[in-house]
């Protein structure tokens, strides 16, 4: 890595890059658990005027989290790019995929918001609004359960980058690796197992794959904030490969 940048230099972008990411989980995260939970498939009129206030929040957290966790995705294919070309140029580039897939879910978020404006029952009816509501709700689960494929994705060749940079200790690359399989289920699951979420077969993703995607998402973030790029410099240097 010191071809490409000066120590110093590489421990400023480590640490950066690892704020950045640790600023992705209280903010994408429960945009993504909350605003599935309030949009899910007992979405009312009822339900969303009670849970307004929450829905707001979750907007403009799940804006702040995609826009940083895009921020953090150019830094790591930076860090990663000496060790990893294949790896860094695959990750960034499935994570630039998702992030218009998140902003216009939460663009679909914004229009519900707007129907629940006192006027738009008085415009629209009541069983127009509710039809309303639950098409923007169903449209905001597709667009989420797309972006969870990519976000899902990303996570294959992070890990393995991640891996093979030494930037943090390999078993929390491997963790990473693993976590990838809880989000691309989200999009195949549902098309592939009735009624997927309440299935054995979530559980079973969910647990296995959950996990290691908490302890190596949040242990990536927390060891470069740390330790920034020492790992690397103290690992012995791997041979030279595109992958």
């Amino acid at each position: 890595m010191r071809n490409f940048l000066g120590a110093n230099e590489t421990d400023r972008l480590a640490r950066l890059a690892g704020i950045l990411y640790l600023l992705v989980l209280p903010t994408a995260g429960p945009w993504f658990y909350t605003s599935t939970s309030l949009l899910g498939a007992d979405a009312t009129l009822a339900s969303l005027q009670a849970a307004q206030h929450t829905l707001e929040l979750v907007i403009v957290l799940g804006a702040i989290g995609h826009s940083v966790q895009l921020l953090a995705a150019i830094l790591l294919y930076r860090l990663l790019s000496p060790s990893s070309k294949l790896a860094a140029i695959s990750m960034l580039v499935l994570l630039a995929v998702s992030v218009p897939l998140s902003f216009a879910a939460i663009a679909r978020q914004t229009d519900l918001l707007a129907l629940l404006g006192g006027g738009s029952a008085a415009a629209l009816g009541t069983e127009q609004l509710q039809a309303q509501i639950i098409f923007g709700a169903r449209a905001f689960t597709s667009l989420v359960s797309t972006a969870a494929l990519f976000w899902g994705l990303w996570l294959f060749p992070l890990g393995w980058g991640l891996y093979r940079s030494r930037l943090v200790p390999r078993a929390i690359g491997v963790l990473v690796f693993l976590g990838g399989p809880l989000y691309v289920m989200a999009f195949f699951g549902p098309l592939l197992v009735a009624d997927y979420p309440r299935s054995l077969v979530q559980s079973i993703v969910g647990f296995g794959s959950g996990i290691p995607d908490l302890l190596g998402e949040l242990g990536t973030a927390v060891w470069l904030t740390v330790m920034g790029a020492r790992s690397a410099r103290n690992a012995t240097p791997p041979a030279a490969s595109p992958g």
